[in-house]
């Protein structure tokens, strides 16, 4: 079961991925940005199973994920995002959003640069600030 912590991360994803013009088609988890709709779990990304997934008018995939401190440095969140960045649905490059606390943006770095990743266009991160973030 996920976190509160987790929860209210994924809840920031769902309400960015709306502000940028998708639509939620599938959520791991609930959250409270997604108004009690019922949705099925999103499918796996090549390896991994996405937090949140959704598409926009021009058929563009956006795939949100949730990551808390201890989540930064395991090796699934290496994989889940080497996966998510590097993949074409559609057509087109996939739209990632990630969403970490604050205090975790300096790992985060250390690990985008560790798997190659550097000013990739389709990549957005959340940096959630610890004083609103839920225990």
């Amino acid at each position: 079961m996920a976190s509160k912590k987790h929860q209210f991360i994924l809840g920031l994803i769902v309400k960015k991925i709306r502000e940028e013009g998708f639509t939620i088609v599938s959520i791991d988890g609930k959250s409270s940005g997604s108004f009690g709709i019922k949705t099925e779990l999103p499918p796996k990304i090549l390896r991994h199973r996405p937090d949140v997934i959704a598409v926009n008018e021009d058929g563009q995939i956006c795939i949100g994920e949730a990551k808390t401190n201890n989540d930064i440095k395991n090796t699934r969140t290496s994989e889940e995002i080497t996966d998510y960045t590097s993949i074409e649905l559609n057509g087109k490059a996939c739209y990632v959003i990630i969403g970490i606390p604050q205090e975790s943006i300096t790992e985060l770095n250390k690990l985008l640069k560790r798997i190659g990743i550097r000013n990739f266009n389709n990549i957005c991160i959340i940096q959630v600030p610890n004083e609103i973030i839920n225990e």
